[in-house]
C-alpha cells in the first residue's frame, strides 16, 4: 500500500482529530508514553479558502519526566503550535487537546523508511476568516458503491469499474468484495491509497 505525498515547503492547514495513547514495550514503571496526534490537511487553495481532500496525517511523540522538554525542539515546536499547557511534558495536558486545533504546516521529503513526508515546519493556525470546505466522504466508511468511489475520486464509474478490474487479482477482498447480489464494493481507503499512486 502507498502513502499520500505532499508537495514539499507548500503551507497546509491542519485540524487536529485525536491524540491517541499508543503501546509502548518500554519499562512500565517508567513514566513515558507514546502518544498519536492525527490530523486532517487541509489545501490553502488562496488566500480566504481551506479544502479537505481526505488526507491524514500521523505524527507520533513521546512525552513524559524522562523527556528533558528544555532540550527537545521538536516537541516544544508541537505544544507551541498546539497551544499545549505547561507542563508540557505531562501526557494528560496532551491528551486534554481539544479535537479541532488547527495548525500550518509544511512537509519535508519523504523517508527512505516508511515512505511518509515529515513536518519540516509546524505553527499555530487561527481558521477565524477562511472558508474551510471537508471532504465529501468519509473516509473511515469502508465499504462502498462504484458510484462513491468515482465521486471520491472524481471520475467516472467506468474508469472505477476497469481500475478495480485491474487492481483485484493484486489486492483481493482487501479492496473488492460482492454482496449476494453480486455487487461490487470497494473499500474507499484501500482504494484511495492505491489511487494516488
Amino acid at each position: 500500500m502507498t502513502r499520500y505525498h505532499f508537495t514539499i515547503g507548500k503551507p497546509y492547514a491542519a485540524k487536529l482529530v485525536r491524540v491517541a495513547p499508543r503501546p509502548i514495550e518500554n519499562d512500565a514503571n517508567l513514566s513515558l508514553q507514546l502518544l498519536r496526534l492525527e490530523f486532517t490537511i487541509y489545501w490553502m487553495l488562496d488566500e480566504q479558502h481551506l479544502e479537505s481532500q481526505g488526507e491524514i496525517a500521523c505524527r507520533d511523540i513521546v512525552v513524559g519526566d524522562l523527556v528533558p522538554t528544555h532540550r527537545d525542539a521538536g516537541l516544544v515546536a508541537y505544544a507551541q503550535a498546539l497551544r499545549v499547557k505547561a507542563p508540557i511534558n505531562e501526557v494528560a495536558n496532551w491528551t486534554a487537546l481539544p479535537s479541532g486545533r488547527w495548525i500550518e504546516l509544511t512537509f519535508g521529503p519523504s523517508e527512505t523508511e516508511g515512505g511518509r513526508n515529515p513536518f519540516a515546519t509546524i505553527r499555530p493556525f487561527d481558521v477565524d476568516g477562511w472558508e474551510v470546505k471537508e471532504y465529501r466522504y468519509d473516509r473511515s466508511a469502508k465499504w462502498v458503491t462504484i458510484k462513491t468511489a468515482a465521486d471520491a475520486v472524481g471520475t467516472s464509474e467506468s474508469t472505477i469499474r476497469r481500475r478495480a478490474d485491474a487492481l483485484e487479482p493484486q489486492f483481493g477482498a482487501e479492496l473488492i468484495h460482492r454482496t449476494n447480489g453480486g455487487h461490487r464494493r470497494i473499500n474507499l481507503p484501500t482504494f484511495m491509497n492505491v489511487w494516488e499512486d
